[in-house]
């Protein structure tokens, strides 16, 4: 195995906190669109993503813990 640096809860906070901050700001402006926007669409597709990179989170941590072991 490879040398696993000790910095990677820090690193997954830090993913949190910037990927939190797409999906709010995409609910926020989800929002303010109108129903009939075609821009709903990409805001959409933007929330999807971005919430579905937090969903990895607990097993890229789980991943890494079980690396150190």
């Amino acid at each position: 195995m490879s040398e696993t640096p000790r910095y990677e809860p820090e690193l997954l906070h830090q993913l949190k906190n910037h990927l939190g901050v797409v999906v709010g700001f995409t609910e926020l402006l989800l929002a303010e669109f109108p129903e009939n926007d075609p821009r709903r669409a990409d805001m959409l597709q933007i929330q999807a993503a971005a919430t579905a990179a937090v969903e990895l989170l607990p097993a890229l941590s789980t991943h890494w813990r079980r690396d150190e072991g």
